[in-house]
């Protein structure tokens, strides 16, 4: 791992303005989402933003990725400071940041074909697409799993699982340095999470650039996360490594999100095991049944009538 980050914010804060507070003669109150938070991202590596809703978070990945102004604090891109940049240079740091958000539906564009979708930030960069648009959308499309000849379909078309790759997809486009994650993978059901987790870990793997993954679900966080930040009402509890954190937490509101996790109970899994074992019995002895064999000589041994005489078991021989 670099000595440098590659993303490093430090001492975030962010405040909005509380609706219906504002008088004649006073300012409008205002709420602290984001409370001197810090954090490091280095490239290859995933560092997992987690908390309950309204731990500011999702704010937090705003802020590092730009989308919204800081009221204080910084954020660098590879020791650069890019807080307060305009123009041209915030334009790079869109291509270099990228998002996938929550709810890849509402995120993509229902009249564009996935063809315009996935290739617009090269056109809001003015930058060429190699090889045409449609011959670079369907490279994109393969690299995240999906069919390269849907290119021409609308997102409705599409199920919620393989919407949220079209979102990958256009995030991609670019070549980002920096994948921002904000609960991606938490409006789908666990199969497809898993799918969009591995292929999120295989992606990176390919490209190397670092993740800034925000979720409230600890079970995913554990499959994904390389580091992990703990957050509540806008400030960072807790950080370090995944394993760590995870064993053996420091923070009572880390324990207590970690005790919050369902599990199933020991006697569930002890009945789930019974029963399975039950099912597989019948199954064989409906199987031995239907091809004519019968396993009750086999297991208890001869019996009697049917094997050899001897002092113990005579047989009685008729003419």
């Amino acid at each position: 791992m670099s000595t440098e980050p590659l993303l490093s914010a430090r001492d975030l804060v962010k405040e909005f303005p509380v609706a219906g507070t504002a008088g004649l003669l006073r300012p409008a109150r205002r709420f602290r989402a984001v409370d001197d938070v810090s954090f490091d991202l280095h490239a290859g590596q995933t560092l997992a933003l987690v908390g309950e809703s309204g731990s500011g978070k999702s704010t937090t990945a705003r802020l590092a990725s730009r989308l919204i102004d800081v009221t204080s604090g910084a954020v660098r891109l590879d020791g650069r400071d890019i807080t307060s940049v305009t123009g041209a240079e915030l334009l790079e740091v869109r291509r270099q940041v990228q998002v996938v958000f929550q709810d890849p539906f509402s995120s993509l564009n229902p009249r564009h074909t996935v063809e315009r979708i996935v290739t617009a930030p090269l056109r809001y960069q003015k930058r060429p697409v190699p090889g045409g648009t449609k011959a670079f959308a369907q490279g994109l499309l393969e690299r995240v799993g999906l069919d390269p000849d849907h290119v021409s379909r609308f997102p409705a078309q599409f199920s919620g699982g393989q919407a949220q790759r079209i979102g990958i997809a256009r995030a991609l486009a670019v070549g980002p340095r920096v994948l921002v994650c904000d609960e991606a993978v938490s409006a789908l059901d666990v199969s497809v999470q898993a799918q969009i987790i591995n292929l999120l870990r295989d992606l990176q793997r390919e490209e190397g650039f670092g993740c800034l993954f925000i979720a409230h679900d600890l079970a995913v966080v554990r499959q994904i996360a390389t580091t992990v930040a703990v957050m509540t009402a806008g400030r960072v509890v807790e950080a370090g490594e995944r394993d760590a954190v995870f064993d053996d937490p420091q923070h009572e509101y880390t324990r207590t999100l970690l005790a919050a996790v369902p599990r199933i109970r020991p006697e569930w899994e002890q009945a789930r095991l019974r029963n399975a074992a039950k099912r597989d019995a019948e199954d064989a002895a409906a199987g031995d049944a239907a091809v004519g064999v019968d396993r009750t000589d086999a297991d208890n041994g001869p019996s009697a009538g049917n094997g050899p005489a001897d002092e113990d078991n005579p047989t009685e021989v008729t003419a």
